[in-house]
């Protein structure tokens, strides 16, 4: 196996990643203007981690269909690929884990007693996820998505092995686990139609559980399928897609509200009709990112660096900077100039702090999966 990994950066996808990110960071900066009503930040926040959701899909997907195509997809293949994300995700996590423990036991917040799914990224696998470590949440779906699909393409490609069109394989299959795990809300929907629905109930129960939203990375599969198909006549309609996919979310996230579309009234709508509407409008808009031209040089570079600072962003803004912010500042007693202030100290502590950890930790360890490329074992 000789399987080649390096590829060049997207600009128009760093700009996608970078607005998911923005996104998340701006919307939990609400919690530093105390005493002001801002409802639309927290579905910033939302929005945000569906847009990494979508584009985790398309770029893995990626990298997926490219050894599907070029390999016979042997047991190594799929072993050398979790081990390669694995150093990508892993190391980090587990420090942020470990410092987020530390920092409980200082101020003597209570650990959760289910802290060793924690380890295993089982804190929301399937039921109720505590609010320690909340970001987590999104890292568990997407852990289980990278473990899932390659372990699904591989057996079927061993059981379909009559099928001479690989990509019409990781088309089955793609549409196989977005089926599945579209039914998983269903299932749900049935299991909870007694009870009275609220959209508390709603996002620690369904919208962050793993065997719930597994679907939203593999739309993101569908979407680089015929990206790869089409990718011609994609680029020429690009803005039609821009436009549709703009409708179906602003439709989702504002219109249906607006028009009285609760979850209280319409619970199928929202437990099973809802998310899975707001990533193909997601996955709708990434073409006109996908093709986006670069700009000068400077403005580039800034992109590309909150891109790839974006992993350590997540993880370090919430309960790690704006927490430390909290127990040092009382924001109900500062003025709103104050509040901008503190706001101004929280984005550059997030992008110099996450600047440090992408670069003494996080890419250090992420170089160590090359170590691999060249081990006999995975040469063969």
């Amino acid at each position: 196996m000789n399987l080649k990994t390096g590829s060049s950066r997207i600009y128009g996808l760093d700009v996608y990643r970078a607005m998911a990110i923005g996104m998340v960071v701006i919307s939990h900066a609400n919690y530093i203007f105390q005493g002001y009503d801002f409802e639309g930040f927290q579905i910033l926040g939302v929005q945000g981690v569906e847009l990494f959701f979508v584009l985790s899909g398309f770029l893995i997907g990626g990298l997926l269909l490219r050894l599907l195509n070029t390999t016979t997809l042997h047991w190594r293949d799929v072993l050398y690929f979790w081990i390669r994300r694995w150093f990508r995700t892993l190391p980090l996590y587990y420090a942020m884990l470990l410092v987020n423990i530390i920092i409980a036991l200082i101020v003597g917040y209570g650990l959760p007693e289910n802290l060793w799914k924690y380890l295993f990224f089982l804190q929301n696998f399937w039921d109720y996820h505590t609010p320690f470590f909340p970001e987590s949440w999104s890292l568990s779906v997407e852990e289980y998505a990278y473990v899932l699909a390659p372990l699904c393409l591989y057996i079927g490609h061993k059981v379909f092995k009559k099928v001479q069109n690989k990509e019409t394989l990781f088309l089955a299959v793609s549409i196989f686990l977005v089926l599945l795990f579209f039914v998983t809300k269903w299932y749900y929907y049935s299991a909870v139609m007694e009870s009275v629905p609220s959209l508390n109930i709603w996002n620690a129960r369904l919208k962050s559980i793993v065997i719930y939203r597994l679907d939203a990375i593999f739309y993101g599969f569908i979407l680089v399928y015929y990206f790869n198909k089409y990718k011609t006549q994609i680029e020429r309609a690009k803005y039609i897609f821009f436009f549709l996919g703009l409708v179906l979310c602003v439709a989702v996230l504002i219109i249906m509200p607006l028009m009285g579309v609760t979850i209280e009234q319409f619970p199928f709508y929202w437990n099973v009709l809802y998310l899975p509407l707001n990533s193909i409008g997601l996955c709708l808009i990434m073409p006109l990112f996908y093709f986006l031209k670069p700009p000068r040089e400077r403005y580039a570079t800034i992109i590309k660096n909150i891109s790839l600072y974006s992993y350590a962003m997540y993880l370090l803004h919430y309960t790690f900077i704006l927490y430390l912010m909290q127990l040092w500042l009382d924001f109900n007693s500062l003025d709103i100039w104050q509040q901008m202030l503190c706001l101004l100290v929280y984005l550059m502590a997030t992008y110099f702090g996450s600047y440090l950890v992408y670069t003494f930790f996080e890419s250090p360890c992420t170089n160590l999966r090359e170590s691999f490329r060249n081990m006999r074992f995975f040469s063969e």
